[in-house]
């Protein structure tokens, strides 16, 4: 989508008449910070992007409502990257070159995550993830010019290999999406989960490809694996066709069913009665009694979301509301939108509260910290479908440390030599 697509904000208009009424110096400094935001808005990933993209301009409103940053509102510029990595940087370098934005941000694919962060490195121009997952976007493939402002696959997989860990399955299978997110849940996956419970076994991979639409081959591979247990990372329209497509074979009551999204409301809601009942899986229960009474301001912004959107808030809402206020918390802290002051208000580090939770963006590899919850799927007392049993994690009890990302980054800088 090439549309430009701006949030209708109240006051911007008089910013602007004042800016040119007290002359070009004025009305220089009065001037959006423009953000080219690239992401997925068409396709399977919709189920996510446009909760996020409402969530992003909820905060992006009340951000400009309230003086905006350093006196100039903030304005996001949409483009869709269709799923594509050279159609992201395609976007990428006309956001730059032609809309002359002053940041990036977005990615919702891992793939796309990391060709924009490519770009953005050649460009010397600062991109945000806001979206996309993969652990190498910030670790082994990690710059000063990207900065990650949601959690990343090590937080919540390792969350979900804890609770794994705890259970009594030894053998497991997995079925991933064959690109970088699905690899590099696996790989996060497996290893954890060895190290926790070092008898496990690992019997069988499917890697079916992103955007997959048949997955019946898949189901009867799973059901011939002799696996207790198998971990899925295919997501959004993907995994809700693979639910529905197993549950006549009987798979999640044969074997146990991990999934790296399907609690999320994201995907529950337009599961419905067809939920897989009893997965074990991370998500965003913001309706968790449990959750409400450890966070008491989140009810509030449920319905503060819910006045505008007309519909319950999900995760990519969160991920959205969280990325607006933590990039403009950066800018602020810069006492500029100047590129390289930017990055070192984010290399400094900072914490945030959200209405989750405290977010901590960490300094050392520029990456958002946050809590991570995980739970089991049930149907509630109306038939809706929700994470239940719920236990909170914060993603600084499970990520991996500094020293370790280092690590990382000269093993990946001595392979490319």
């Amino acid at each position: 989508m090439w549309t430009r697509i701006k949030d209708a904000m109240c006051g911007v208009s008089a910013l602007m008449i004042v800016a040119a009424a007290a002359g070009p110096v004025a009305a220089q400094s009065k001037a959006p910070i423009r953000i080219g935001e690239i992401n997925s808005y068409s396709g399977l990933a919709t189920v996510y992007t446009f909760p996020y993209r409402e969530g992003l301009l909820m905060a992006t409103k009340e951000i400009n409502d309230a003086g905006g940053v350093l006196g100039r509102p903030i304005e996001f510029i949409f483009r869709d990257d269709k799923l594509k990595p050279d159609e992201a940087v395609k976007a990428a370098r006309e956001l730059v070159g032609q809309e002359k934005v002053d940041f990036l941000a977005g990615c919702i694919s891992s793939g796309v995550g990391l060709a924009i962060s490519a770009y953005a490195k050649e460009a010397k121009v600062l991109y945000i993830a806001t979206h996309c997952q993969t652990s190498r976007l910030t670790w082994d493939d990690g710059h000063k010019y990207v900065a990650h402002t949601t959690n990343n696959v090590n937080q919540y997989v390792r969350a979900l290999a804890q609770k794994a860990a705890s259970m009594r399955y030894k053998k497991w299978a997995h079925i991933s999406p064959d690109y970088e997110y699905g690899h590099n849940v696996w790989e996060e996956f497996s290893a954890y989960l060895k190290q926790l419970k070092p008898d496990v076994e690992f019997v069988q991979q499917n890697w079916p490809k992103l955007g997959e639409t048949d997955h019946s081959s898949y189901v009867t591979a799973l059901l011939q694996s002799g696996a207790d247990a198998f971990l899925s990372s295919v997501w959004g329209a993907q995994e809700i066709a693979f639910v529905k497509q197993a549950r006549p074979f009987g798979l999640f009551e044969k074997v146990h069913y991990f999934s790296a999204s399907v609690g999320n409301p994201d995907e529950l809601d337009p599961l419905g009665k067809e939920a897989p009942v009893g997965a074990i899986t991370p998500g965003f229960a913001w309706y968790d009694d449990g959750m409400q009474k450890r966070h008491p301001k989140l009810a509030e912004w449920v319905k503060k979301y819910e006045a505008r959107a007309k519909k319950e808030p999900t995760l990519g809402a969160s991920w959205g509301y969280a990325s607006a206020y933590i990039i403009a918390e950066a800018i602020k802290r810069a006492k500029s939108a100047d590129t390289d002051k930017v990055i070192t208000a984010f290399s400094e580090g900072f914490e945030m509260e959200f209405p989750w939770g405290k977010v901590i963006m960490r300094g050392c590899d520029q990456q958002a910290i946050p809590p991570q919850w995980v739970g089991v799927v049930r149907m509630n007392a109306q038939g809706k479908p929700v994470l239940a049993d719920v236990e909170e994690v914060h993603g600084k009890d499970v990520i991996k440390s500094c020293d370790e990302v280092a690590k990382l980054r000269a093993a990946a800088a001595e392979k490319k030599k």
